[in-house]
Protein backbone atom coordinates (compact mmCIF):
# COMPACT_ATOMS: atom_id res chain seq x y z
CA UNK A 1 0.00 0.00 0.00
CA UNK A 2 1.33 3.21 -0.80
CA UNK A 3 0.43 6.53 1.68
CA UNK A 4 -0.49 9.21 0.44
CA UNK A 5 0.89 12.34 2.99
CA UNK A 6 -1.06 14.80 0.93
CA UNK A 7 -4.33 13.53 1.81
CA UNK A 8 -6.62 15.50 3.77
CA UNK A 9 -8.45 13.07 6.56
CA UNK A 10 -10.80 13.42 10.35
CA UNK A 11 -9.70 11.02 12.92
CA UNK A 12 -12.71 9.32 13.91
CA UNK A 13 -14.11 6.57 16.19
CA UNK A 14 -16.62 3.92 14.65
CA UNK A 15 -18.20 1.21 16.85
CA UNK A 16 -20.84 -1.21 15.55
CA UNK A 17 -23.26 1.08 13.74
CA UNK A 18 -22.08 4.68 15.47
CA UNK A 19 -19.69 7.53 14.37
CA UNK A 20 -18.48 10.36 15.50
CA UNK A 21 -15.73 13.09 14.15
CA UNK A 22 -12.75 13.81 16.51
CA UNK A 23 -11.48 17.63 15.98
CA UNK A 24 -8.68 18.95 17.78
CA UNK A 25 -9.64 21.01 21.25
CA UNK A 26 -9.96 24.70 20.94
CA UNK A 27 -5.75 25.70 21.78
CA UNK A 28 -4.51 22.31 21.30
CA UNK A 29 -1.19 21.68 20.19
CA UNK A 30 0.13 21.93 17.36
CA UNK A 31 1.06 18.48 16.40
CA UNK A 32 -2.43 17.42 16.33
CA UNK A 33 -3.41 19.15 12.94
CA UNK A 34 -0.34 17.33 11.45
CA UNK A 35 -2.67 13.96 11.44
CA UNK A 36 -4.34 16.19 8.44
CA UNK A 37 -1.77 15.61 6.18
CA UNK A 38 -1.72 11.35 6.60
CA UNK A 39 -4.34 8.81 5.19
CA UNK A 40 -5.63 7.09 8.21
CA UNK A 41 -6.80 3.17 8.19
CA UNK A 42 -8.88 1.81 10.45
CA UNK A 43 -7.94 -0.71 13.38
CA UNK A 44 -9.40 -2.20 16.08
CA UNK A 45 -8.58 -1.00 19.92
CA UNK A 46 -7.52 -4.49 21.24
CA UNK A 47 -5.03 -5.52 18.04
CA UNK A 48 -3.04 -2.09 18.82
CA UNK A 49 -2.65 -2.28 22.54
CA UNK A 50 1.00 -3.83 23.69
CA UNK A 51 2.70 -3.05 20.49
CA UNK A 52 5.93 -0.89 21.06
CA UNK A 53 5.88 2.59 20.62
CA UNK A 54 8.65 4.02 18.10
CA UNK A 55 10.41 7.60 17.83
CA UNK A 56 10.03 8.07 14.34
CA UNK A 57 13.62 8.74 13.48
CA UNK A 58 15.92 5.70 11.58
CA UNK A 59 17.74 4.41 14.79
CA UNK A 60 13.62 3.74 15.87
CA UNK A 61 14.10 4.07 19.76
CA UNK A 62 11.24 2.53 21.62
CA UNK A 63 10.08 4.70 23.63
CA UNK A 64 7.19 2.48 25.65
CA UNK A 65 3.91 0.66 25.02
CA UNK A 66 0.50 1.17 24.01
CA UNK A 67 -1.57 0.31 27.29
CA UNK A 68 -4.74 1.75 25.66
CA UNK A 69 -7.10 4.59 24.25
CA UNK A 70 -9.35 6.79 25.96
CA UNK A 71 -12.62 9.60 24.94
CA UNK A 72 -11.95 12.73 26.82
CA UNK A 73 -14.84 14.82 27.98
CA UNK A 74 -14.30 16.46 24.93
CA UNK A 75 -14.64 13.89 22.27
CA UNK A 76 -10.95 13.59 21.43
CA UNK A 77 -9.35 10.39 21.35
CA UNK A 78 -5.56 9.83 22.98
CA UNK A 79 -3.13 6.64 23.45
CA UNK A 80 -2.00 5.79 26.37
CA UNK A 81 0.89 4.73 26.72
CA UNK A 82 4.08 3.44 29.75
CA UNK A 83 6.59 5.82 28.73
CA UNK A 84 10.21 5.49 29.48
CA UNK A 85 11.72 3.41 32.02
CA UNK A 86 14.24 0.15 31.37
CA UNK A 87 12.74 -3.12 30.32
CA UNK A 88 9.69 -2.17 31.92
CA UNK A 89 10.35 -1.13 34.70
CA UNK A 90 9.98 2.92 36.20
CA UNK A 91 7.34 3.66 33.72
CA UNK A 92 4.64 5.99 33.62
CA UNK A 93 1.68 6.49 31.94
CA UNK A 94 0.81 9.37 29.89
CA UNK A 95 -1.72 10.31 26.84
CA UNK A 96 -0.26 11.03 23.88
CA UNK A 97 -3.18 12.64 20.90
CA UNK A 98 -4.31 10.29 18.25
CA UNK A 99 -3.20 13.03 15.83
CA UNK A 100 0.66 12.22 16.75
CA UNK A 101 0.73 8.46 16.45
CA UNK A 102 0.50 6.61 13.73
CA UNK A 103 0.87 2.59 12.60
CA UNK A 104 4.54 1.48 11.41
CA UNK A 105 3.91 -2.19 11.11
CA UNK A 106 3.57 -4.20 13.92
CA UNK A 107 4.72 -0.75 15.79
CA UNK A 108 3.31 2.79 16.71
CA UNK A 109 5.35 5.74 16.06
CA UNK A 110 5.22 9.01 17.61
CA UNK A 111 4.75 11.79 14.99
CA UNK A 112 5.74 15.47 15.28
CA UNK A 113 6.44 15.10 19.05
CA UNK A 114 10.15 14.67 20.46
CA UNK A 115 10.89 12.58 23.61
CA UNK A 116 11.59 15.46 25.61
CA UNK A 117 7.85 16.64 25.14
CA UNK A 118 6.72 13.28 25.44
CA UNK A 119 8.29 13.49 29.03
CA UNK A 120 6.93 16.90 29.84
CA UNK A 121 3.33 15.32 29.90
CA UNK A 122 1.88 15.02 32.50
CA UNK A 123 1.16 11.81 34.05
CA UNK A 124 -2.12 9.89 33.02
CA UNK A 125 -5.42 10.77 35.04
CA UNK A 126 -8.45 8.64 34.87
CA UNK A 127 -10.87 11.36 36.25
CA UNK A 128 -11.60 13.13 32.78
CA UNK A 129 -11.39 10.25 29.89
CA UNK A 130 -12.81 6.83 29.44
CA UNK A 131 -11.58 3.91 27.86
CA UNK A 132 -12.64 2.34 24.40
CA UNK A 133 -13.74 -0.85 24.43
CA UNK A 134 -11.09 -3.73 22.74
CA UNK A 135 -13.50 -3.92 19.66
CA UNK A 136 -14.03 -0.32 18.82
CA UNK A 137 -12.36 1.05 15.78
CA UNK A 138 -10.22 3.93 15.33
CA UNK A 139 -8.77 5.76 12.52
CA UNK A 140 -5.07 5.71 12.47
CA UNK A 141 -2.81 6.86 10.14
CA UNK A 142 0.00 4.02 8.78
CA UNK A 143 3.77 5.43 7.88
CA UNK A 144 6.35 3.56 6.59
CA UNK A 145 9.80 2.64 7.84
CA UNK A 146 11.88 6.05 8.98
CA UNK A 147 15.06 4.45 6.97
Amino acid sequence: MKVYPGLLIAVALTTTGASAAVSPAPGAPPYTGEAALRFPQPARVGDLIGRQVLQPIEAQHVLGRVAGFLRGQDGSITMRMRFGGVLGFNTRLIDVPLGATAIMGEYVAILDVTPKQLAALPTANDAAASFLPVDAMIRVPIVGPFH
